[in-house]
């Protein structure tokens, strides 16, 4: 007699023993830092540990859990207020001081400084602030003279105005030359070859011939419509990058607006725009990636479209193709707009779709 398959049953999920601890710990006053890092560090950190699951990862875990009222950033500077004044009660200043160095100041020395000074002069918590905020942008006008731009240690890069000494004033899409600076910095290395197919007003290499620390890498800049002598003349979409397979080190690609989509029309097709928008990208990808030497980088700056047909999101599109050229993601930087902020105007049907104002840098490895 034949035997009747039997459909397996699931098996029942194993009860984390951090369930109880995120419980516990979701009951705690949304004020109450030190004591929410101290049971992170004594608790639930150690807890996670045992079962496979590191520091960092067990913060965002909490976060997402629903019906969690603290976010990821919150139980990261409450595990930090903790790990650098866990004797906290000892100490002269109220808890606030302790709370502001703990999130704003990295490193022990200067957090030891910020504290005798503000016990010598009776600062108050807005002294303190004023003091740290003060010093950070007299270190970031150091290193600005230093590397000769200004520098960015995040991974937002936002820039009030563009720095009149790269690029052509009144360039239409001329992009801010210190996030040039700021990728040759991050993703290029001494004596790099580096390409700009799409190179608009030059910024790239008025960046190259301006900046010191920057100039010992060899620039070469093309576009379909040269703004000066410097750059050649190329349509990559057309002919491609007119670079021997192989011998580039770094590659910077800011396509214009045109490269995207608009929704304007009424015959508008979210489809056909978004397989127009991949082909060129395809074809400007392919031609950057030819061209990189083993070990390459390449860096473009790709946006997220929006309208009425909804959202396209090119950016996860760009790291798929990516990916399938070869290329592996290194970087990530966030490049908001400073734009004014655009009056929402009702209509008929409802209010206008939001517009997207934040692109990203995406970087990416031939390996």
């Amino acid at each position: 007699m034949a035997k009747v398959a039997t459909a397996a049953k699931p098996k029942a999920r194993q009860a984390s023993s951090l369930e109880p601890l995120i419980e516990r710990l979701n009951s705690f006053s949304a004020d109450n830092y030190w004591d929410l890092g101290k049971f992170l560090v004594e608790r639930v950190i150690p807890t996670a540990l045992k079962e496979g699951i590191f520091g960092e990862h067990v913060l965002k875990r909490m976060a997402d859990v629903p019906g969690f009222k603290f976010p990821h950033h919150m139980l990261r500077q409450c595990q930090m207020f903790y790990t650098y004044y866990p004797e906290i009660r000892n100490r002269p200043l109220p808890e606030m001081f302790y709370f502001e160095l703990a999130t704003k100041v990295d490193d022990t020395k200067k957090r030891d400084s910020y504290e005798r000074m503000a016990i010598n002069h009776k600062w108050t918590i807005s002294d303190l602030h004023r003091k740290i905020r003060e010093d950070e942008l007299s270190r970031r006008e150091d290193e600005r003279t230093k590397f000769g731009f200004d520098l960015k240690e995040r991974n937002l890069w936002s820039f009030d105005i563009p720095d009149p000494r790269f690029g052509k004033a009144g360039y239409k899409g001329r992009l801010p030359g210190q996030i040039v600076a700021n990728a040759l910095f991050y993703y290029s290395s001494p004596g790099a070859v580096v390409v700009d197919p799409m190179a608009g007003s030059g910024t790239t290499g008025d960046i190259i011939e301006t900046v010191k620390y920057l100039s010992d890498r060899k620039c070469k800049m093309y576009d379909l419509e040269p703004s000066d002598a410097r750059i050649g003349r190329a349509n990559i979409l057309q002919t491609g990058i007119p670079e021997q397979s192989g011998t580039v080190d770094y590659v910077f690609l800011d396509p214009p607006a045109d490269f995207y989509p608009r929704g304007d029309a009424s015959d508008f097709s979210p489809a056909a725009a978004r397989a127009e928008t991949m082909m060129k990208f395809k074809t400007v990808a392919r031609e950057g990636a030819r061209i990189l030497k083993q070990g390459g980088r390449m860096s473009v700056i790709v946006e997220t479209s929006t309208g009425s047909f909804g959202v396209i999101d090119f950016p996860f599109e760009v790291s798929i193709l990516m990916k399938e050229l070869g290329l592996t993601i290194i970087g990530k930087v966030y490049l908001p707009r400073r734009t004014e902020i655009a009056k929402v105007r009702a209509q008929t049907d409802g209010l206008r779709p939001m517009s997207s104002d934040c692109r990203e840098l995406l970087t990416f490895e031939k390996s």
